[in-house]
């Protein structure tokens, strides 16, 4: 009778009734760019004996673009080693994962999670799901927070992906309110600061109005919030003012500014187009354009950062 019902159980086990199941457990759930994602995996034996060919775990970034939700591998961390699980029996691994530090930052748009699946010799894979949220750089949070000290406001939408990289967008509560719709940014930080696209949308006599301009915030402007928040302010006041103009000047940081309507594109050369791939957008967003979108529409960027916005037209 005993032989019978562990004949029974191990039927079962195969269609994972009673099977093994794993677990992956983080030390925690949030982290920076760059930051060693540390754990351990737990394997608890079911109600039969098991063999365990190999565990997988994938690191996943889930975005959503044009109403369609894509799903893909960021990296891989697999444990080949193969081994027989007994019934009840628990076993650990330790779990280690260096983050790359050119992911998209987590948001309504863009989310992660772990996969971890335990590869069942003859039976069904058990498989865990663990998330986690990229945070901002400390240095992109210091602007973040300068612009809500000045009452702006992230929307729902911040965060996305455009198709060739990720976009930050406030609403004004305070500051321009009234004058200003939106303020949208694309970023790259670099070690020595970080360096801003950014669009104002601006309502002129009843028709809205984008103005780009690029700046660089030097590290020590974003160690001082009050020298922040000034020179933010300072930069987008300067905006609205040439609002009705087709105005080009150097900036104090000796960067461009260029003005221009919602139909007419300036040419602004700049030569950041790589460093706010690599940041804002990075190998995941190559991969998206590339692998899970399709994009093969052969448009060229004009070189400057401006390409990175979507044409609105």
């Amino acid at each position: 009778m005993g032989k019978v019902n562990q004949l029974f159980k191990d039927l079962m086990a195969r269609f994972g009734k009673g099977a093994a199941k794993v677990d992956l457990i983080l030390n925690r759930n949030q982290f920076q760019l760059g930051d060693v994602a540390e754990g351990k995996l737990v394997i608890q034996g079911g109600a039969a004996e098991q063999k365990i060919n190999k565990i997988d775990v994938r690191l996943m970034v889930v975005i959503r673009y044009d109403e369609t939700e894509y799903v893909h591998a960021v990296t891989s961390i697999p444990f080949y080693e193969s081994f027989t699980i007994h019934p009840g029996e628990y076993k650990e691994f330790p779990f280690q994962c260096q983050l790359p530090y050119d992911l998209m930052i987590s948001g309504h748009y863009v989310t992660y999670f772990f996969n971890t699946e335990l590869d069942i010799a003859g039976g069904i894979d058990q498989k865990d799901r663990d998330y986690i949220e990229i945070l901002c750089p400390q240095s992109l949070q210091q602007v973040l927070n300068a612009l809500n000290h000045l009452g702006f406001r992230e929307k729902h939408d911040s965060r996305k992906f455009n198709g060739h990289v990720q976009e930050f967008a406030f609403f004004p509560t305070d500051f321009l309110q009234g004058k200003a719709e939106e303020l949208e940014f694309v970023v790259a930080v670099q070690p020595d600061g970080v360096r801003l696209l950014l669009e104002l949308d601006l309502i002129s006599f009843g028709h809205e109005k984008e103005l780009k301009r690029e700046v660089f915030i030097p590290n020590h402007l974003l160690e001082s919030e009050d020298g922040l928040v000034s020179e933010l302010k300072r930069i987008l006041e300067e905006m609205a003012e040439y609002a009705h103009t087709d105005y080009h000047h150097d900036s104090h940081y000796g960067h461009s500014y260029h003005g221009h309507s919602h139909h007419g594109h300036g040419h602004h050369s700049s030569g950041m187009a790589g460093a706010v791939g690599g940041f804002a957008a990075g190998v995941v967003g190559a991969m998206v354009v590339n692998e899970m979108l399709d994009n093969d529409d052969g448009d060229d960027d004009d070189g400057g950062l401006e390409g990175f916005f979507e044409d609105e037209d």
